[in-house]
């Protein structure tokens, strides 16, 4: 439109230089009428030229509005993206702003799609890029590289090998005793290849106190530090009267001083449970029958004259030579006579006669009982409740009043003893005895 309006002018100038050059003469009939034709011709063109003008006009604020509209519609499109995705980045705002802003000028709104690209591509680079994941990526790919320069320890380099085959074992063998035929290095084939100091040990329990087949497995120890199971080893222990029997046994109380029978008093089997079983008056005194021994589990042995009670088991051995100990169980001593009946002196000094003995020999008991023992003729005489004593406790003198014979007068001082049927006995405290 800027060309023709150009052009026009050029026109309108031409025609007026024209006219000033023209003398102002009267000229013949057809210069006037050559002049009124002109005159119409520019008129003509004139209107032509301003009309075509108000058009390019037209058109330029048409062209002046369609760009307005098209940059508010990029400017809006771009706003409303960009607040979706949090304009707070500063490197955001201004990258979009500047490609928007070249492309809708060049164009002219004729590709709407192009801001759109422009802010999904600053979008992608601004959101992609982490670079913490990376570094620890590089920290972890690290430590395949330690165990590439990993030190060979001797259990890497050496195997030892185990003899195969079954161990038969007698009954009782400890295969962990003190140098024992069936050590574990014994089994070991090829011990004089491997390195000095490499020991080695069972790892599983073989008792051979039961009949049964045991596997132990056999764990070599090198002077490194480092081990290894190397292999195995399978024993066969018998089946002998340990397997075949159970005893079984009960808490047992007895008085002070009295035996105990532990086939009747603790063990609980029936009678003739055991072979050659002693409760059976034939096995008694056989001297292939199953014995009974009582062991204790504390540092105090049992005693039959010592109150308290004792945790024990029995050891049961049977006539093949097997034997078993029971569970433990307790056996309680009860107090004896001493302990529950107090006698004492009357007093610290007695006056006797001395036409008389004070104590005498019972000749009856010493055939019946072997009884050597004196006794004191009137135990009332001298104690308190002598009456609660026991049939057949002994008292008597311990020093010099001790004897059948009649003293001379005299001052004696002595002290008395007291023996009770179960065997316990005290002394009393001394006194004073005056013979007249």
């Amino acid at each position: 439109m800027g060309k023709k309006l150009k052009a026009i002018s050029k026109v309108s100038v031409a025609l007026a230089l024209l006219g000033a050059a023209v003398p102002a003469v009267e000229a013949a009939p057809t210069a006037m009428a050559a002049k009124k034709t002109t005159k119409k011709s520019t008129k003509k063109s004139a209107k032509k030229s301003t009309k075509k003008a108000k058009k390019a006009k037209k058109s330029t604020k048409k062209a002046k509005k369609a760009k307005k509209s098209t940059k508010k519609k990029s400017t809006k499109k771009v706003a409303k993206k960009t607040s979706k995705k949090k304009a707070t980045k500063k490197t955001v705002k201004k990258v979009a702003k500047k490609k928007v802003v070249k492309k809708t000028v060049k164009k002219a709104a004729t590709k709407k799609t192009t801001g759109k690209k422009t802010n999904k591509k600053v979008v992608k680079k601004v959101t992609t890029k982490k670079p913490v994941k990376k570094v620890a990526k590089k920290t972890t790919t690290k430590k395949p590289g330690q165990k590439v320069v990993k030190r060979l320890t001797m259990a890497d380099k050496y195997q030892p090998q185990v003899k195969s085959g079954t161990v038969e074992l007698d009954w009782g063998t400890n295969i962990n005793g003190i140098l024992s035929e069936y050590a574990a290095e014994n089994y070991i084939t090829n011990d004089s290849s491997m390195p000095s100091g490499t020991e080695y040990h069972y790892l599983d329990p073989v008792d051979g106190y039961k009949g049964g087949t045991y596997r132990a497995r056999i764990q070599a120890t090198y002077s490194d530090g480092s081990k290894e199971v190397v292999g195995s080893v399978t024993f066969v222990v018998p089946t002998t009267d340990v397997d075949k029997y159970q005893p079984t046994v009960h808490d047992v109380t007895i008085k002070y001083g009295e035996d105990l029978d532990l086939r009747k008093d603790a063990i609980t089997n029936p009678a003739d449970y055991f072979p050659n079983d002693p409760a059976m008056p034939q096995f008694a005194s056989d001297s292939n029958r199953t014995f009974f021994e009582l062991e204790s589990d504390s540092d105090e042995s049992f005693s039959n004259t010592r109150p308290g009670t004792y945790t024990v088991h029995v050891k049961v051995t049977y006539p093949d030579d097997s034997y078993e100990n029971t569970s433990k169980f307790k056996i309680t001593v009860l107090p004896s006579q001493a302990d529950t009946i107090k006698v004492t002196p009357k007093s610290s000094s007695f006056t006797v006669s001395s036409s008389s003995a004070l104590e005498y020999f019972d000749n009856e008991l010493w055939e019946t009982e072997l009884d050597w023992e004196n006794r004191v003729v009137d135990p009332g005489f001298f104690l308190t409740n002598a009456s609660a004593l026991p049939e057949g406790t002994i008292v008597q003198f311990n020093g010099s009043l001790n004897t059948t014979s009649k003293l001379s007068p005299g001052k004696y001082e002595d002290y008395l003893t007291i023996k009770f049927p179960d065997g316990s006995s005290y002394d009393t405290d001394n006194f004073i005895v005056n013979v007249k």
